[in-house]
């Protein structure tokens, strides 16, 4: 029996609603596939931020001659 007072019907009886009836397991698996690529790219990105920000202890125009001459 619904209350009159309930517009939507959810004050009843309980239901038991099944959560994976449009369950798609191959979407799933596309979706951490996806998050784990996004993620593996933020990594990289922060990787790569933190060797552009990693300069030598010495002066910079001496690693560079240094490095010219390693060539």
């Amino acid at each position: 029996m619904v209350h009159s007072d309930d517009v939507y019907g959810v004050s009843g009886p309980s239901i038991e609603a099944d959560s994976d009836v449009n369950e798609d397991r191959h979407r799933e698996e596309q979706l951490d596939d996806s998050f784990e690529a996004w993620y593996g790219e933020i990594e990289q990105q922060l990787k790569e931020r933190a060797d552009l920000a990693n300069v030598p202890p010495d002066n910079v125009f001496d690693s560079a001659l240094a490095l010219d001459e390693e060539s």
